[in-house]
């Protein structure tokens, strides 16, 4: 394995929740598009504490030096040098999305089922995929709590971290999108939606004082009718666990108006 630094620009595509790691403190794992490789995994990024001056944001244009992850054996993982990290322009989405699709378009994989044989065949981990049909969002009720393993690793990056440095909050809920992809014989999938987006979304409307129902009524307007609607040529960011391949979670959504290929062709 050839573990030289290689310097690239990489698109952002989605940044997973944070999560506490007794081996890597506060991570955050980033998926990414480069010209060279296509997908990439960039992990681990303790992206809470890197400087303001490289807080990336999503559909920007980072250029940084990475290598093959030495203990992550999936394909599109690679190590960050945070210290790297220069930020560069943002994708917009004018033009019906015209900029984006250029960058993910040559990404769109296969259906899901297709997805799980080739995770098999090659290892592949990551992908976009189009959903045929988006049949709902499920919630089901989670911690409320870090286990007592990870609260420890919170308590010891306070001693570290700046002071104005919120707590990492423990997000009480498990979202999962139902879908059908476009596999003909596909019997459905049941995918976990790990994407920062939807954690920050409900903060939000928790903030605002909605209840329990509320929140979930919204995170399904939202998630759902907006991003999964009629107007929408919704497809899914998805990516598997390093520990068990064959499962497979949604890191985020991509959501252009269904004039955008049209208007790109």
């Amino acid at each position: 394995m050839n573990d030289d630094w290689i310097t690239r620009d990489a698109l952002i595509i989605v940044k997973a929740y944070p999560n506490p790691s007794s081996k890597y403190f506060e991570t955050v794992c980033v998926a990414a598009i480069t010209a060279e490789e296509g997908w990439v995994r960039l992990y681990p990024i303790n992206f809470r504490s890197l400087p303001e001056e490289q807080r990336f944001t999503k559909y920007q244009i980072v250029r940084l030096r990475m290598k093959k992850h030495e203990t992550d054996r999936r394909p599109e993982s690679y190590r960050v040098d945070e210290n790297s990290i220069e930020l560069k322009g943002e994708v917009s989405s004018a033009h019906n999305w015209r900029e984006r699709w250029q960058w993910t378009r040559p990404t769109i994989g296969p259906s899901m089922c297709d997805m799980v044989t080739q995770q098999k065949e090659s290892g592949k981990s990551l992908a976009c995929i189009r959903p045929r049909v988006v049949e709902g969002i499920e919630v089901e009720d989670g911690e409320t709590e870090w286990s007592d393993k990870k609260k420890s690793v919170l308590d010891q990056l306070t001693l570290f971290d700046p002071a104005d440095k919120t707590k990492l909050e423990k997000i009480p809920f498990i979202f999962r999108y139902k879908y059908l992809c476009e596999n003909p014989a596909c019997k459905g999938h049941c995918q976990s939606i790990i994407d920062w987006e939807l954690s920050e979304f409900y903060r939000r409307v928790r903030d605002q004082g909605l209840d329990r129902e509320g929140i979930i009524a919204a995170v399904r307007t939202r998630f759902l009718g907006d991003l999964c609607g009629p107007t929408k040529d919704t497809h899914f960011f998805v990516g598997n666990h390093s520990q068990y391949p064959a499962s497979f979670m949604i890191l985020g959504v991509f959501w252009p108006p269904r004039t955008a290929q049209t208007d790109l062709f």
